[in-house]
């Protein structure tokens, strides 16, 4: 064997033996079952996606878990072909997640997604996946962001943003293939087929909760408050004080409207899509994708400005939502 490749091998060989020392770290005090707030949050996790997914097809969905492992960047993270991937940021951990989606699952979910009523016996034929199918699958993995974040809320604040959705996954820069990792895969079930969407989540993004999630109890977990709990008023105020500083998104829809897939799939840079916007069109504001208001666009120190107006009735208008594209 030649120079090279011994020094190739014994690359090899150094690599394999921190991907086994990482695994042994990562079995020792970060296993899962050492962490049974993290158990709590998982187990909630399934019942909290199926509500959150329930209203983007016809089909209606199932999820379970099937386990919740310590593992490493390596073993969870190459994706295979015709997956899909969700690169998304803990602000608060100054940490990020992978959402990952196998093939099956992204072509299952886009298929329902986009309006299909039947899955065939033999499963969704495979295709190449292209830059729509990615758009609808953002839709997935921003709904395994809100549901990620309910669950979690039984123990901590946390908010999940998904950034970019890809094909291959680009490390940030404090991860490595070595770093060790707790991974959940779901089963994402529709019509009898299913896939598996796995949440990767690094060691070291659950380090400021670690304590939280090693000494939590199912009592505190489920919320199941004390008769103590609930006629304390300073415990009272303290959670009232807590949600008013809860963060929400605030959107102004200027305009709506139905279009099809094939003039999605027509997009391209320098598209012009028109509108019936005027300049008395009055401007919608949703909080946390739901309407509240509406509002007088106007203009103020050279920047844009809303006046409410008027408040929105739920009961007498009717908001289309078009799976967030």
């Amino acid at each position: 064997m030649s120079n090279d490749g011994l020094r190739g091998a014994g690359r090899d060989i150094h690599f394999e033996m921190e991907r086994s020392l990482e695994r042994a770290l990562s079995s020792g005090q970060n296993r899962p079952e050492r962490l049974p707030g993290l158990q709590m949050v998982f187990g909630q996790l399934p019942r909290v996606m199926t509500e959150e997914l329930g209203n983007l097809s016809h089909l209606p969905p199932r999820v379970r878990l099937l386990d919740l492992t310590a593992s490493t960047i390596a073993d969870t993270c190459a994706l295979p072909q015709s997956a899909f991937a969700g690169v998304v940021r803990a602000e608060r951990w100054r940490s990020w997640l992978y959402f990952i989606a196998d093939p099956a699952a992204s072509a299952l979910f886009v298929e329902v997604a986009t309006g299909c009523e039947d899955i065939p016996e033999g499963g969704v034929p495979p295709r190449k996946p292209t830059q729509t199918d990615a758009h609808v699958m953002r839709v997935l993995f921003r709904r395994v962001a809100r549901s990620l974040t309910s669950a979690f809320s039984i123990l901590v604040d946390v908010g999940f943003d998904v950034g970019d959705v890809v094909e291959k996954i680009e490390l940030e820069p404090q991860l490595t293939l070595t770093s060790p990792v707790i991974a959940a895969r779901l089963a994402l079930e529709y019509a009898g087929h299913q896939g598996i969407v796995t949440i990767v989540v690094p060691q070291a993004a659950l380090d400021s909760v670690r304590p939280l999630l090693a000494n939590a109890k199912p009592a505190e977990a489920l919320g199941a408050a004390s008769p103590r709990h609930r006629e304390d008023p300073s415990w009272t105020k303290q959670l009232s004080e807590e949600i008013a500083r809860s963060f929400i998104e605030l959107n102004g829809v200027l305009e709506e409207r139905p279009i099809t897939l094939g003039e999605v799939q027509a997009f391209s840079v320098g598209s012009v899509v028109e509108l019936q916007l005027t300049s008395l069109s009055r401007v919608r504001l949703d909080a946390d994708e739901s309407p509240l208001f509406w509002c007088e666009l106007g203009k103020r120190d050279n920047g844009l400005i809303l006046r409410i107006d008027d408040e929105f009735d739920q009961q007498r208008e009717s908001v289309d939502e078009f799976y967030g594209l």
